[in-house]
């Protein structure tokens, strides 16, 4: 339930997975976690931003929100668009909850995207990639959306909100994962990140002694070594399929390419569902392969915006669009979509106990659901 006595911050680390987390030098964040709430949680799957992201700041399911994916068909054209607009959501923002507690909000996004879809509620709205000339003038220009200094110069703009701006009351931070999708864990570029993270949100806590702090990723990251195209696997197979797209896929091609580790196939006839996926079954990196109803039944998606089949690699693989069937990956190539990167940490801090029982926290979409939509449920 909220107290509008408190201000919020919830941080969204973008592909924050455990591993980054437990190999870390982050000091401060560690010892918050270590004194109030910490837990090893869950992401969704697919482990994408978009689902993710979305039912955090919803507290609910995909099956509930709608969002299910960064990218869909279209039925009527048979091409593949970008989900960049609110159109898709079906339930209510923790922006449109704070404001029905007379609460201002503001929405910290390194990607345009994350704006176009959820920032119509907020009142003061961020997004690196395309600031406006009052946010040049005061925090001067961002860098470049792929770097890891963009998700600094987002906690810089945080820290003012905190100490300048008293009337904003929830402060969403969303964090780009560039630096995962390039650095493993353990490799100084990485460390290097992180720490300076840390040392920024030690200072938002000392500044925001006042409030509740939400800290949670959507996804990890592993490395890739090869990427399948299921389109052109099936149809030199003679097998019929109409369309297979990566859900992860997005506009940010520097990240991922376009690839990730699930897949959406939509079939030309839904009698030979069976036949396709017996085979999609048997190709190499593919983990598993479940029909539309059952994938929305045990991952809580709605069923009319996923694939009649919907498909899980391996950990090494991915899926994606290619002149070939398959390309061996570059060493180095890192991404997400499977269930490999899933395990992200839960943690969370303020004024008072904010979880005197954890056994309902179990998903990220938990931390918020249980501080903003509780009164509502």
């Amino acid at each position: 339930m909220i107290d509008t006595n408190l201000r919020y911050v919830i941080a969204m680390l973008d592909g924050f997975g455990l591993d980054y987390y437990e190999k870390s030098y982050m000091p401060r964040l560690k010892k918050l976690a270590s004194e109030n709430f910490f837990k090893k949680g869950k992401a969704i799957f697919p482990t994408l931003t978009n689902a993710n992201n979305i039912s955090i700041v919803c507290g609910s399911w995909p099956e509930t929100h709608g969002v299910t994916t960064n990218c869909y068909l279209d039925e009527a054209t048979g091409d593949m668009r970008y989900l960049e607009d609110p159109s898709f959501l079906r339930s209510p923002t923790l922006f449109e909850v704070a404001k029905s507690h007379g609460l201002r909000s503001a929405l910290l996004t390194g990607k345009a995207k994350t704006l176009g879809i959820l920032g119509g509620c907020v009142d003061f709205g961020v997004a690196a990639q395309e600031p406006d000339e009052k946010i040049i003038k005061r925090y001067g220009s961002p860098p470049d959306i792929y770097s890891s200094e963009v998700n600094l110069w987002l906690w810089k703009v945080a820290l003012d909100l905190l100490e300048n701006r008293r009337d904003i009351s929830v402060i969403y931070v969303h964090t780009t994962d560039y630096a995962m999708h390039r650095w493993a864990p353990e490799e100084a570029e990485s460390l290097d990140h992180l720490a300076a993270i840390d040392s920024l949100m030690g200072h938002a806590a000392d500044i925001g002694s006042d409030a509740i702090f939400l800290v949670t990723a959507d996804h990890g990251m592993n490395a890739k070594k090869r990427c399948l195209d299921l389109h052109k696997i099936s149809q030199e197979a003679g097998i019929p399929v109409r369309f297979s797209l990566s859900p992860v896929a997005d506009r940010l091609l520097k990240h991922h390419s376009g690839y990730g580790g699930a897949a959406y196939v939509y079939l030309e006839e839904h009698a030979n569902r069976d036949s396709v996926m017996e085979f999609i079954a048997g190709i190499p990196g593919v983990e598993e392969c479940l029909p539309r109803e059952l994938a929305a039944q045990r991952y809580h998606l709605m069923a009319e915006r996923i694939g009649d089949i919907v498909i899980a690699a391996d950990r090494e693989t991915v899926f994606g669009t290619l002149d070939g069937n398959s390309r061996e990956l570059p060493e180095g190539y890192r991404n997400h979509g499977s269930h490999h990167e899933d395990v992200i940490p839960l943690i969370a801090w303020g004024p008072e106990q904010v979880f005197k029982g954890s056994d309902e926290v179990l998903y990220n979409f938990d931390l918020t659901r249980s501080v903003f939509f509780r009164a509502q449920s």
